[in-house]
């Protein structure tokens, strides 16, 4: 089934699955924006800015609500029992059925703990001072759990309206980034609008993009080396993607190379949370189902966070032989006690290369009954020229990310954008 998949999802074009626009794009092996590179970093956002947030659709949020309690039985194990959930989370919980019922479409205070979370500890070994895991979730430095609960962004150099990703509430941005350009200028650009708006940068590479040659891998994590005394700047207040959707599905291959990747990150002085993708386009369960213990076990760190996609290679049931069951390859998961992260999927239309009718109310209910974070893709996707996009297509805004009210927004955006802003916790270390 692993190599069916592997072939169903390497005919397509990478649009869906992590990359790509209408626009013209560099060659598949690194896929870029093609906004200038000429913008400038200048305007970034205010911290006050990420503070602020209109509520766009309260009924996509109420959607989740009714969608969770399904889902819950649908992707855990029958033995397993509901994961427990910090005290901002629940919170948060709560305030989700209070906007369900309660639509306002006026300026308010972005979530933020409501209670003091009890501090977890540094696992010992861990001698990072940013982001761990233990016990199958995510903290940050202070040892308070974060749940991500953000966006992915693809013309990484154009950022819209200075305000409006720190608009929609995303509490973390992992971002398509060209390292043709100079560390200096890639750094400013995470640098000035991710952290200084309280939001957690995933800095990610994304010239293997649905590769499984070993070479692909090793060309990228020799990049992350030669820049480390640039990338490790994050290593108290952000995340490192090492290489989007590379590898084979189901394989000691993916097992055997990011354990060398990781070794090599680590001797190179990353001692944060780096985020691993699964192979098969980054959609194949089983290389964490089987793996991912043993890729956690050998990182000196102990501080690997997985990422699975749902796309294509996802149906809920199965309806191909080629295809997983999403409820039986989400409860795998959940039984591996492992930190995961639902890192991508679109609009669920079956639209695109990749297509799928599983939705993102359905996946973002996933998620949350299993204590998982998610990250739609994307922000600023386009399917037409000019960096625009209509309801086609696997954008939340209309025109490359710009964002002040709903007007700007896709219908995947008008379903999304209200669901970050009522569910999306900022990491405490910005407290």
């Amino acid at each position: 089934m692993a190599t069916s998949i592997a072939l169903a999802l390497t005919t397509a074009a990478i649009t869906a699955c992590g990359g790509g626009s209408s626009d013209a794009q560099a060659s598949s092996a690194d896929t870029v924006s093609s906004a200038p590179s000429t913008v400038g970093v200048a305007a970034s956002a205010s911290s006050a800015a990420s503070d602020v947030f209109v509520t766009t659709n309260a009924s996509a949020v109420a959607a989740v609500t009714t969608t969770a309690s399904a889902s819950v039985a649908a992707t855990q194990p029958a033995s397993s029992t509901s994961p427990s959930t910090s005290t901002s989370d629940a919170d948060t919980a709560t305030e989700i059925v209070v906007a369900a019922n309660t639509p306002n479409t006026q300026p308010q205070a972005s979530p933020t703990s409501r209670t003091a979370a009890t501090a977890v500890p540094r696992p010992a070994g861990n001698t990072g001072t940013g982001f761990f895991v233990s016990g199958g979730k995510l903290y940050d430095a202070k040892g308070v759990e974060f749940r991500i609960r953000g966006v992915n962004r693809n013309h990484w150099d154009s950022y819209g309206t200075p305000a409006g990703l720190p608009l929609s509430g995303a509490n973390t941005e992992r971002m398509v980034l060209s390292f043709a350009n100079s560390t200096t200028y890639n750094m400013n650009i995470v640098a000035t609008q991710t952290v200084p708006n309280k939001i957690v940068p995933i800095p990610g590479n994304w010239t293997a993009t649905c590769k499984s040659d070993v070479a692909s891998l090793s060309a990228i994590v020799d990049v992350w080396v030669a820049q480390a005394s640039t990338w490790t700047q994050l290593n108290s207040t952000g995340l490192i993607n090492i290489a989007n959707e590379w590898g084979p599905p189901n394989s000691t291959v993916w097992r055997d190379s990011y354990i060398d990747a990781i070794g090599r990150m680590r001797a190179a002085g990353y001692t944060g949370t780096l985020l691993v993708d699964s192979g098969g386009c980054g959609q194949d369960a089983q290389d964490i189902v089987k793996y991912g213990a043993a890729v956690l076990a050998a990182d000196p760190q102990k501080n690997i966070l997985f990422d699975v996609h749902v796309y294509g290679g996802f149906s809920f049931p199965a309806t191909a032989s080629w295809q997983q069951d999403y409820a039986t390859a989400m409860a795998q998961l959940k039984a591996t006690g492992l930190p995961i992260i639902l890192g991508e999927f679109g609009p669920g239309k079956s639209i695109g290369p990749s297509p799928t009718l599983i939705t993102p109310q359905q996946v973002i209910a996933t998620a949350e009954a299993n204590g998982w974070g998610w990250m739609p893709w994307s922000w600023d996707d386009n399917n037409l020229a000019n960096c625009s996009s209509d309801d086609n297509g696997f954008s939340m805004t209309l025109h490359c990310g710009t964002y002040k009210t709903a007007a700007d927004l896709t219908a995947f955006g008008q379903t999304i954008v209200p669901i970050l802003q009522n569910t999306a916790v900022k990491a405490s270390i910005f407290n």
